[in-house]
């Protein structure tokens, strides 16, 4: 996968000014990292791909899960916050689609799509939908269906 970069190299030359576009594709660079969910909820982000198309979150289960799922549209879909605008679920891999609800063991790792998120934020939040915007973050609820990772920064 590969991200592309636009640069612009002045030209040298005394008294003109003169500029080049030049197109420098880079490879897309994925952040390791470990920021646990709120609320002792047992999940963590563990890597962070970010390219042009998509931003990717890795999620890993810290302990087994039952019956975990993700809405894929609607009031209820996750979402990333960062600077005040809200970047859209796309999909993803080994997640359970909501209504259907699936078992995760401890270690498994859960994929998740989103829109890309804007160059420049240094930090974003996740959040799982209107449900995970009304839970207390300061109520300790493992078991609870809603995962919400707040202020997940970005290298």
């Amino acid at each position: 996968m590969t991200r592309m970069v636009s640069r612009r190299l002045a030209n040298g030359a005394v008294g003109a000014v003169g500029a080049a576009a030049v197109l420098t594709v880079l490879p897309a660079a994925a952040e390791t990292l470990f920021h646990r969910a709120e609320n002792q909820v047992p999940v963590a982000i563990v890597e962070i791909d970010r390219t042009q198309a998509r931003t990717e979150i890795r999620l890993q289960a810290q302990a087994p899960l039952a019956k975990a799922c993700f809405a894929a549209s609607g009031p209820n879909s996750p979402y990333l916050l960062a600077s005040g605008r809200n970047y859209r679920y796309l999909g993803g891999d080994n997640v359970g689609a909501c209504p259907e609800r699936r078992d995760y063991a401890a270690g498994d790792v859960m994929v998740l799509r989103f829109e890309p998120l804007a160059a420049g934020n240094s930090t974003f939040s996740f959040v799982s939908g209107q449900g995970g915007e009304k839970q207390s973050i300061e109520a300790v609820s493992p078991n609870s269906p809603y995962w919400n990772f707040i202020r997940v920064r970005l290298d």
